[in-house]
């Protein structure tokens, strides 16, 4: 599952990366240059600014993906 997201201020980069590190599973950023753990604030700091994809397994229930970037949207 892939959504596009867009994080504007540092804020956004840790709201985010501790929502993600609060799942019980694998939660990505796709960029133009590889994939980084969305549970790393410092990955998460060399994306600033950019249009990115947020990345989760085909697996997961495509209900708690949305559940958890809603969580991101709300917070």
């Amino acid at each position: 599952m892939v959504a596009s997201v867009k994080f504007e201020t540092k804020e956004d980069l840790y709201k985010f990366s501790e929502l993600a590190s609060q799942e019980d599973f694998n939660i990505y950023i796709s960029t133009d240059h590889g994939q980084l753990d969305a549970k790393s604030i410092l990955a998460l700091f060399t994306i600033l600014g950019e249009n990115v994809n947020v990345v989760a397994p085909d697996h997961l229930n495509a209900a708690k993906f949305q559940a958890f970037l809603n969580k991101y949207n709300n917070a």
